[in-house]
């Protein structure tokens, strides 16, 4: 037995996320899919044998095609026809009864699509490549599905020791688009050996195979450790790639066309020699066409040089050294002095920052997170930007930003639960507007500002105004956006005098971002708004309101509503994160197996994690039972006080 150790390339440029995302999502697919499916198959097959039971006893009804691939899979097709036969006429008469006949042909129906219905509820069915019934999307999916730990931690471990070095010299796009498109070569030309498989097809060998081939002509020379062992004996060596790999592909190869003369049936037998073979063969052409055109000199290395991070005998590796032993100041000095020669390095730039906000002392690593908080945000890396941002608002640093930058974040933090972050974010930009602040900057600033309810927005509109090549519409647009403004200021002005005006009651109207929820993690709501991943902390939530929705002509849904104000408060807009249950399956986001059940455990926990007010009471909020309205405008008028 051979188990590859390592090889001598043992340093990469930048951190391999890519490669680390695609690890990571396996492990957390595997989690979530694997567990129970031997109990799910179990049943499947529990029911397919009582159907042949039953088939035996009733040899004259209308065999199963599904009843059908099973048997020859355990007798051949010759064994499987003379058994058939054999039994249609050594068994029992059909009944002179049309209507009995019917009958047990229809109880051995329902038998087999029991089975059917056990066995597609399999997640790795769901979700693997099956070559009879193809998916599109589960070229994709199938990638990061496994059937076992071994399975599992055999394609990790590879993928470990050959993706970092691609990707570090190809970049993350292509190497990303690389190992995707690898993967479906390699399910595609498996799905076309083998078509009439109703077996998933799983894992990411195929594309891990890919990654080989690619390793196997940019590092041709380069020698790979190995661990030998025969019998009891074992001890280690070392072989040039240009060797092993070829060998190893050979195998592949000779095992493959062994399987399909053994095993044709079975898809080679359990294991997707061909997917390996095929996987391996695009890698080669791929890295070979790469290299003939001279795609790194020409595109990659240039950009991936201008924003490099060493990771094997790098400043990070001694600024993390020089931090464990205790002296941080030098750590942060290392770091520092990398930031002066290599602006751009971002993890440099992040490991400043860390250690800074743990000290406290964060003045002098800001403006470093803040230009990779700028280039982020030119990368659309929406997630760094917020992510770092959040942060450097959270170390009440008081920092300015640029305009530009500060109206983009703005964007970014509306449409998640941190309004609070995007008003100070309008106003730290607001700082920093002047007279050559193009008109766009101030017209994106003006509207977040608005919608925040920001006492920035009439500076804003009045500093755009002043610039006398802004469009039309846009101009129309900041007039009633200052107009607006002023008319809130002195109609608060009115009210302040007591003794002269009466004092007007506030109507309520909702800011309402509707999701769809996905994943409950500790006190955190992961769900999907306008296509994008978003992250709501529940403590946060002041109210959940929960109602039923009959809606006319249509089918009812449960409404959950997560207030982020109070309703009882003096402020006009109440900001409304909108849920509702015809658009996603609770049991994804809590588990259990009845989706009514599911949901009420949701809002019993969103209702002791966030601690908020139940409304309409705390039964309803619940579910016990939900109250119901005609209409979502009437719920908000009775329960939520809208005008």
């Amino acid at each position: 037995m051979l188990i590859p150790l390592g090889h001598e390339q043992t340093s990469v440029r930048r951190l391999p996320w890519v490669t680390f995302a695609i690890m990571g999502l396996c492990l957390v697919v595997f989690l979530l899919t694997f567990p129970g499916e031997k109990e799910r198959l179990q049943r499947a097959f529990e029911s397919l044998n009582e159907g042949w039971e039953y088939f035996q006893q009733h040899p004259y009804l209308e065999m199963d095609d599904r009843l059908l691939v099973q048997i020859v899979r355990e007798f051949g097709e010759e064994g499987a026809t003379s058994v058939i036969d054999l039994m249609r006429q050594t068994g029992p008469r059909p009944p002179a009864d049309d209507e009995q006949l019917q009958e047990e042909q229809d109880i051995f129906d329902a038998m087999m699509d029991a089975s059917s219905e056990r066995l597609d509820a399999s997640p790795l069915r769901r979700l693997g490549a099956i070559p009879s019934d193809l998916e599109i999307w589960s070229l994709i999916t199938y990638q990061f599905i496994h059937f076992g730990w071994g399975h599992l931690f055999g394609n990790l471990f590879i993928l470990f020791l050959a993706g970092p070095f691609i990707e570090d010299v190809w970049g993350r796009p292509l190497y990303a688009s690389f190992y995707l498109t690898a993967g479906v070569v390699a399910a595609l030309m498996f799905v076309v050996r083998y078509p009439d498989l109703n077996d998933p097809l799983g894992g990411a060998s195929g594309a891990i195979a890919g990654v080989m081939g690619a390793f196997l002509i940019r590092y041709w020379n380069s020698k790979i450790r190995f661990l030998y062992w025969v019998y009891v004996r074992f001890g280690s060596f070392e072989a040039p790639a240009w060797l092993m790999l070829p060998l190893w592909f050979l195998k592949e190869l000779l095992f493959a066309s062994a399987a399909d003369v053994v095993a044709r049936d079975e898809g080679g037998g359990g294991v997707a020699f061909w997917a390996h073979v095929w996987g391996f063969v695009f890698g080669v052409a791929a890295a070979s066409a790469i290299a003939y055109f001279r795609v790194e000199d020409r595109f990659i290395d240039r950009a991936i040089e201008s924003k490099v991070t060493l990771v094997d005998n790098t400043v990070l590796e001694d600024a993390a050294k020089l931090a464990e032993e205790g002296d941080r100041e030098a750590a942060k000095a290392v770091l520092e002095k990398e930031l002066v020669g290599h602006p751009d390095n971002v993890d440099a730039a992040i490991a400043l920052w860390n250690l800074s906000f743990q000290d406290g002392q964060v003045a002098s690593a800001a403006p470093h997170l803040l230009r990779a908080i700028r280039d982020a945000a030119r990368r659309g890396d929406d997630q760094f930007v917020t992510t770092h941002w959040l942060e450097i608002l959270d170390s009440d640093f008081d920092t300015q930003v640029e305009p530009a930058l500060g109206a983009r974040i703005a964007e970014m933090l509306r449409t998640g639960p941190r309004l609070d972050a995007a008003t100070k974010t309008v106003e730290l930009a607001a700082r920093g507007v002047e007279s050559s602040t193009p008109p766009g900057v101030l017209l994106r600033l003006a509207r977040s500002a608005m919608d925040l309810d920001s006492p920035q927005a009439a500076a804003l509109a009045a500093a755009a105004l002043t610039h006398p090549d802004l469009p039309p519409e846009a101009r129309e647009e900041l007039e009633a956006v200052a107009g607006s403004a002023a008319t809130s200021s002195d109609e608060s002005e009115a009210a302040g005098d007591e003794d002269e005006v009466e004092e007007k009651p506030m109507v309520h109207f909702i800011v309402a971002k509707r999701v769809v929820p996905r994943s409950l993690r500790g006190q955190t709501l992961e769900v999907d708004l306008d296509g994008h991943r978003r992250s709501i902390d529940l403590a946060t939530v002041q109210v959940i309101a929960v109602s039923g929705i009959a809606r006319a002509a249509q089918k009812p849904v449960v409404l959950v509503d997560l207030l982020l104000d109070s309703p009882w408060g003096d402020q006009p807009r109440l900001r409304v994160i909108r849920m509702t249950s015809d658009t996603f399956d609770p049991r994804a986001v809590v588990g259990g197996d009845d989706a009514l059940g599911a949901l009420k455990k949701l809002l019993v926990r969103m209702l002791e994690i966030s601690e908020a007010v139940p409304l309409p009471d705390p039964d309803a909020a619940r579910g016990n039972p939900f109250r119901s309205f005609s209409t979502i405008e009437a719920y908000e008028k009775e329960i939520l006080g809208v005008g």
